[in-house]
């Protein structure tokens, strides 16, 4: 799992990296471009670049294993949803009191539009941790569920997904696509019990695996091929809808796909990780995986900050897609690492200093304090910490903070043990 979620951040951090093309016009109007607009056949390349489920894959898969270990009542479900909010939400307040303050001190001197794309392309990625939280709170009940009906509660909340998608796609329902925010992720999140429960009974054969992956792709390539979804797993211009905002059946299915691949692909895993290097590098970035998810688009967006007024915007004058932009991509990566390794050494300490205060002492505050958090995470990912005209909206970051007060998830001077 810990393998899987390390993969998962790499392919998302260059993923990102890669997609980002800035570029500083003759006419001196800053173009932000997608790396995708000039890759050949780009709707089915983001096939192999969508990894988000993976990450929630292996999110069920932990949940999983850690509510095991949580007695029954109210009182140990409400310390396991509060010690989970925690974990989660700590990091996320520096990141966003990091940005109040660079829109505040960058506004007077920077284009409002830049300071706002800036802003918005940094702390987009908590769209992620608003859905990962709700599913976290109802994850006591869905894991309950899971034990009383086992693999039909997956197939049920696909069903729901699927009616979900008629409703939008056949019938126009306003807005209804966006409840699938939930669904999908509930269902990918859901084959994560059903991965930690084969785990613990044996395991899966890898040929098992792979016939999963395969039937899913099956299913993937014909709902897309006729049409019923879209083929872009990701946003590419000029590519119309997509099915990650708000996000389809057919990413559930991708899920599956990458679930069959995990299973079948876990002898070799398995034997990579049981070398002690490898392990010891698997677990160095496991534990700080949060970090750099947060913190991979501020170092791109202070690396594009700075270069636009260094020398006179010279690296952005190169024009995206020509022979000498892609040469100097790996310029690009190098630069943005060794940025957000600044970054991972001054904020990860974040990610390991939990606070161990009591939970909560009532089910009311815990519901509050969840619905602060993730609230503001889907509303800065949704709407942007600022304005269009870079004026920071306070009740983000003020309920944020809030969310995280009653929960104990402000920053803590503690080492987590």
């Amino acid at each position: 799992m810990d393998f899987w979620r390390v993969v998962a951040i790499l392919v998302v951090v260059f993923g990102h990296w890669l997609a980002a093309s800035i570029w500083l016009q003759p006419n001196d109007e800053i173009a932000l471009l997608n790396s995708l607009e000039w890759i050949p056949y780009a709707a089915w390349v983001t096939w192999l670049v969508q990894v988000m489920p993976i990450f929630f894959l292996a999110g069920g898969y932990a949940n999983a294993r850690g509510l095991r270990k949580v007695g029954a009542g109210e009182e140990m479900r409400r310390e396991w949803i509060t010690a989970r909010a925690r974990r989660l939400f700590t990091p996320v307040i520096p990141l966003l009191v990091i940005w109040v303050v660079l829109i505040l001190v960058m506004r007077p001197f920077v284009a409002p539009e830049v300071v706002y794309a800036g802003a918005m392309s940094a702390t987009v990625p908590l769209w992620f941790l608003a859905v990962y939280l709700a599913l976290t709170a109802a994850a006591p009940l869905t894991h309950a569920w899971w034990h009383r009906r086992g693999p039909v509660t997956i197939v049920i909340l696909a069903a729901v997904t699927v009616a979900i998608d008629v409703a939008r796609f056949a019938f126009d329902v306003p807005g209804i696509g966006w409840v699938n925010f939930f669904f999908v992720w509930a269902t990918v999140h859901q084959i994560g019990y059903w991965w930690s429960a084969r785990d613990d009974g044996g395991g899966v054969a890898p040929r098992t695996g792979w016939a999963i992956s395969g039937a899913a792709l099956g299913a993937l390539v014909a709902v897309t091929w006729i049409g019923w979804y879209p083929v872009a797993m990701v946003g590419v211009p000029g590519a119309g809808e997509t099915n990650m905002t708000p996000p389809t059946f057919a990413m559930a299915l991708l899920g599956i796909v990458q679930f069959g691949i995990i299973l079948g692909t876990q002898p070799g895993v398995r034997r990579f990780t049981a070398k002690l290097r490898s392990w010891h590098g698997v677990v160095a970035i496991s534990g700080i995986v949060m970090t750099i998810y947060l913190w991979h688009l501020s170092a791109m967006s202070l690396v594009a900050a700075g270069g636009l007024y260094a020398f006179d915007g010279a690296f952005f004058k190169i024009e995206p897609g020509t022979g000498t932009w892609w040469l100097t991509r790996p310029v690009w990566l190098v630069i943005l690492s060794a940025m957000t390794l600044v970054l991972v050494v001054i904020f990860a300490r974040y990610e390991w200093r939990i606070s161990d205060a009591p939970a909560p002492q009532t089910r009311r505050v815990v519901t509050i304090g969840m619905l602060l958090i993730a609230g503001s995470a889907a509303a800065v990912a949704g709407l942007g910490i600022a304005t269009p005209d870079a004026v920071v909206q306070w009740t983000i970051p003020a309920a944020a903070i809030s969310g995280a007060a009653m929960l104990g998830a402000l920053p803590s001077h503690r080492k987590r043990g």
